[in-house]
């Protein structure tokens, strides 16, 4: 009995290795279909992205609200049997902008993501909030993504 208590443990414990944000994004979160935006682009992959709302931050005056949220991205091959993988992206806040860049490169995608530091609402709600708006150059593949952070301006 204490081996198969043993056993149901070690076989669960794999069950809360998922990243809690990752958690929250595919339960309650917003999935953006990528692949929608910059229509004139070739895409190779199927790229969605999921985002998470972030509740460490208290930017909101005399309410709450989401400050900046995390996000995921998804990629996925248009093959008969795809390739997939998910990366988590190291840059938070709020996404205003997405654009596709043209890439020669099989089965990759390279996508230009504009970021708030905080979301529109905290930016509406407080005033005194100081925003950095900042360049995400992503380049990603079915095994790697690559991150490249320009800081656009201040607010």
């Amino acid at each position: 009995m204490r081996s198969f208590i043993l056993f149901f443990i070690v076989l669960t414990s794999g069950c809360v290795s998922l990243d809690n944000n990752l958690q929250n994004a595919l339960a309650f979160g917003e999935r953006k279909e990528l692949n929608e935006y910059s229509p004139n682009v070739d895409k190779q992959l199927l790229v969605r992205l999921y985002s998470s709302p972030l509740y460490k931050d208290h930017c909101f005056i005399e309410t709450h609200g989401t400050c900046k949220y995390s996000y995921f991205l998804s990629v996925a091959t248009f093959d008969e049997y795809p390739e997939t993988n998910i990366y988590k992206l190291k840059t938070e806040g709020e996404i205003i902008a997405v654009n596709w860049k043209q890439t020669d490169v099989i089965d990759s995608a390279e996508i230009d993501l504009v970021f708030n530091q905080f979301s529109m609402r905290a930016l509406e709600n407080n005033a005194s909030l100081m925003n950095h708006e900042q360049r995400v150059q992503i380049k990603v593949n079915i095994s790697e993504i690559v991150e490249v952070i320009d800081l656009v301006k201040d607010r």
